[in-house]
């Protein structure tokens, strides 16, 4: 369903993750899966997610820690702060790249409502 490589965790970000954990939770007979990915060397990332997700009450989502280029095999661009991959059945839906500064709330709240379009062509 989706899945957000990100340089940070912003209150945007944050918007978006209690999102699609929604939507993981709504659709648990689907199968829906969402992933968020924090692109960076700081290592108190992960205990920074994990306060997250406890403070959030995050379950389904999962969120997780890589190195700053992120998984060669998604090609992250450099400059993208906040990359996000709308899926069903393997195929890439919407692909949304966003540079520092530039993801705000109203684009949590698009994706959010793509994702409920990605749903639906599943």
């Amino acid at each position: 369903m989706a899945a957000v490589f990100a340089r940070e965790m912003t209150p945007a970000l944050t918007s978006l993750v209690k999102k699609l954990e929604q939507a993981t939770v709504d659709h648990k007979d689907a199968k829906v899966a969402a992933w968020v990915v924090i692109l960076t060397d700081d290592e108190k990332a992960e205990d920074k997610l994990k306060e997250l997700a406890d403070k959030e009450k995050i379950k389904k989502t999962i969120l997780a820690v890589e190195g700053p280029t992120g998984p060669d095999k998604y090609k992250i661009a450099k400059d993208a702060d906040v990359t996000v991959l709308l899926y069903a059945k393997k195929t890439v839906k919407k692909n949304h790249v966003f540079e520092k500064g530039k993801f705000t709330e109203k684009d949590a709240d698009k994706i959010a409502a793509e994702v409920k379009e990605v749903l639906a062509t599943k």
